[in-house]
């Protein structure tokens, strides 16, 4: 039985999803921001564009380090700007 003084805060849990886009959102990497996640069955499907390749591959670090992430679909474009 709980006794008052042991109540338990439960916090939101997030979904992988959404835990994805956080990540991106938080990212020094301004463009990163600008990339979508979904997921299926944990696989994590990254969408958008960003302003070359190095920047692809560091979304895609990103979130492969979350634990329920089991493949990476970097669907992301590169799209260089004209100068």
């Amino acid at each position: 039985m709980n006794k008052p003084h042991q109540l338990r805060t439960r916090m939101p849990r997030l979904d992988l999803q959404e835990l994805a886009e956080a990540l991106m959102q938080g990212s020094p990497y301004l463009p990163l921001r600008n990339v979508s996640c979904e997921c299926r069955a944990g696989v994590l499907i990254l969408r958008g564009c960003v302003p070359s390749y190095y920047l692809k591959q560091v979304a895609q670090e990103v979130v492969s380090r979350l634990d329920q992430v089991r493949v990476v679909v970097n669907q992301i474009e590169v799209v260089i700007s004209p100068s």
